[in-house]
């Protein structure tokens, strides 16, 4: 019976063990290059949230801690991380078997600038994520009057960054960058975003063992302080298991050949009184 009872507390130890590891860390973001993993590393970081770049077979993976998951979501996106993709012409204009008609390469070729230009404007400093729109209106030579192109530009950025002082810059690389577009023709909307969390001087922590720690890995320590013993109480309880049931085996089969030795002394005496 206590062998049973001895059992079960192993496998719940053991169970409540890889329950509590697999709910320590989750991954927010997986298959990033290794330039996105860093940068959304960094913000994390910076946000006061503790973070772990992993390698994988298909790129890198940042972990953190499964009770930040929630927070480290929103500041993420609040910073626009991970960047933004933006196709390049490669891409976009990749052969294939069909024949594109002069419509489709017209509209592929649109596309194509648009993520070009946003690509450029992304990497304005304060620019979290980038998009614009161009209208190259399909004229007609002997019409009149030419209809003029026109772009719109969409620029979500850092609330601590000034990205009105950047708007004549960013209409002259839209205006280089199309054919035919003029300044008047040209307008940038900006958005700022919300608040990015706290800076690195200002990062909650915690005493742990007497060591200042983020608040956020006190639970992440924990988990690797207690586990080894976990795993120990585990092994000592299986151990305890294998020393009980080797010996109720020697018992029962001392039982046995006892047992087994009787009924050869008995059966000489019940064969004479059966003569």
């Amino acid at each position: 019976m206590s062998t049973r009872i001895d059992r079960r507390l192993a496998y719940a130890l053991l169970l409540a063990g890889m329950l509590f590891l697999s709910g320590c860390e989750q991954a927010v973001y997986s298959n990033l290059s290794e330039q996105q993993a860093n940068d959304v590393l960094l913000t994390l970081l910076k946000g006061g949230i503790s973070a772990e770049k992993r390698a994988g077979e298909k790129g890198y993976s940042i972990w953190v801690d499964s009770a930040k998951m929630a927070p480290a979501i929103s500041l993420l996106n609040s910073n626009g991380q991970p960047p933004q993709h933006y196709a390049d012409m490669g891409e976009i204009f990749a052969r294939n078997n069909l024949i594109s008609s002069p419509a489709e390469e017209r509209i592929r070729f649109t596309y194509g600038t648009e993520q070009a230009i946003a690509k450029t404007l992304s990497q304005i400093d304060g620019v979290l994520s980038a998009r614009v729109h161009i209208v190259l209106p399909s004229n007609d030579p002997l019409a009149s009057p030419v209809k003029p192109s026109s772009a719109s530009v969409f620029l979500k950025y850092r609330a601590d960054i000034n990205m009105k002082a950047v708007i004549p810059e960013v209409k002259e690389l839209v205006i280089r960058s199309v054919e035919g577009l003029t300044v008047d023709k040209v307008s940038v909307s900006l958005f700022p975003a919300r608040a990015t969390g706290t800076t690195s001087d200002q990062v909650p922590t915690a005493r742990f063992f007497g060591a200042i720690v983020a608040n956020s890995s006190v639970a992440t320590l924990w988990a690797m302080m207690l586990m080894p013993w976990i795993v120990a109480a585990i092994l000592l309880i299986l151990l305890l298991n294998a020393v009980h049931l080797r010996s109720w085996l020697k018992e029962k089969l001392a039982a046995r050949g006892a047992a087994g030795r009787s009924d050869v002394r008995e059966r000489p005496a019940r064969q004479r009184e059966r003569a």
